[in-house]
């Protein structure tokens, strides 16, 4: 599974949110799906600004639930000038989320966070700017209509733009005419005049940051 043309779009939010001219990505891994979403995030912020840096941050080989490394990476990203912060997780993204909640940006401003796979709105102190939320219904729905067909184990199956199963979390903190350019990026990833292609491995991913910090050894 991977977000990436959903990590797109959020991209180009962070792009049009980022006040610093600076947005990071912290990591609790470099899986391929996180790498995907990695690199697409970055390719969204380029093509929506070329002048926004992007810092790049990776808590540890497998850090999935260290939520105490979560916070102080991403802690020490906003403190390099990140506003916004892309967040790929798991459990690390609640230390994520504390950082950013307790922390001003090196303008004095507030730092916004884009989390991925669910939705922490109901958790959200006024930080949550969105999510690349992964929705599996339609997937399992395909599945189980190629099984009624015989169809089943033709071809594989993804989550796309295109049927919902990825899309990017509306809130309340995203003004509506930068909601309505959303749309718009969406409607191109999905006809084809945007192309949106997934980068699974973090050598190429590192390669489209300003900036790359990796977890103390």
């Amino acid at each position: 599974m991977s977000g990436h043309e959903g990590a797109y779009l959020a991209g180009v939010l962070a792009a049009k949110t980022t006040q610093t001219k600076a947005v990071g990505i912290v990591v609790s891994g470099e899986p391929p799906s996180w790498n995907s979403q990695s690199a697409a995030f970055a390719e969204g912020v380029k093509a929506t600004d070329p002048n926004v840096k992007l810092l790049y941050a990776v808590i540890g080989p497998a850090a999935y639930s260290d939520a105490a490394g979560g916070r102080r990476v991403t802690e020490s990203v906003i403190g390099a000038g990140a506003d916004v912060i892309f967040g790929q997780g798991d459990g690390a993204s609640f230390g994520m989320l504390q950082a950013v909640e307790t922390s001003k940006a090196t303008n004095g401003g507030k730092v916004w966070f884009i989390d991925v796979i669910g939705d922490k709105t109901a958790i959200d102190k006024g930080n949550l700017l969105s999510s690349v939320v992964w929705d599996l219904v339609p997937v399992y729905s395909a599945m189980i209509e190629d099984l009624k067909a015989d169809k089943f184990g033709t071809h594989g199956y993804s989550i796309q733009l295109n049927d919902n199963s990825v899309h990017l979390l509306h809130t309340k903190h995203i003004p509506d005419d930068v909601w309505a350019q959303l749309e718009a990026v969406r409607k191109q990833i999905i006809d084809g005049s945007v192309k949106v292609e997934p980068v699974w491995d973090a050598p190429k991913v590192r390669a489209l940051m300003t900036s790359v910090t990796d977890a103390p050894k």
